[in-house]
């Protein structure tokens, strides 16, 4: 994402698309892209790996079609598995937003609110891996330091402060279903 989005986004410009999933008077840090699902170097692996072996049969075309069939189906299936998503850190939560794979930094929807009281445990270099609620997401290194900035928050917030601000969303969020109810019935 370029930084001229967060830019004007702290400067009170709420024309990115991902300010109309925050609740009203969420105070927007940062944005980050991640990717659920198996290690993003797997279609990497698997291109290389099947580039080398039809290289290497050269003289047996009934394999290289083999092989052309298999990587393709491989591809098929780790593009089919991804999860995208765009992580949204306010000043308590992780909003969590789904995304399509050509447009990481466009949500399209909604999918949870997750409080934070433990930092992230960022492993990897490359692409690391965080767990946000219940799903194990991988974020690329040029977004680690979001991590931290995030992490850093989370220590210099006091509890009680964290507790507010997620119990307030949940009753909202209890009074939204209670008044939905009634409608669905009819």
């Amino acid at each position: 994402m370029r930084v001229g989005l967060l830019k004007r986004m702290r400067t009170g410009d709420r024309s990115h698309p991902a300010e109309q999933f925050l609740n009203q008077g969420d105070h927007l840090h940062a944005l980050v892209p991640a990717q659920g699902g198996m290690h993003p170097f797997t279609l990497l692996v698997i291109g290389v790996g099947a580039l080398v072996g039809i290289l290497l049969t050269v003289n047996l075309p009934w394999l290289q079609i083999g092989l052309i069939s298999t990587t393709v189906f491989a591809t098929v299936a780790v593009l089919s598995m991804s999860r995208y998503r765009l992580l949204g850190f306010t000043d308590s939560d992780i909003v969590v937003m789904r995304t399509r794979a050509l447009r990481p930094a466009k949500p399209v929807e909604r999918l949870d609110r997750v409080e934070r009281f433990e930092p992230f445990n960022v492993r990897g270099s490359a692409w690391g891996q965080i767990e946000v609620g219940s799903e194990r997401l991988w974020v690329h290194r040029r977004y680690h330091r979001h991590l931290d900035e995030a992490d850093e928050r989370l220590a210099a917030a006091p509890r009680g402060m964290r507790a507010a601000s997620s119990a307030a969303y949940r009753g909202a969020r209890a009074k939204k279903k209670i008044r939905n109810v009634g409608g669905r019935h009819r």
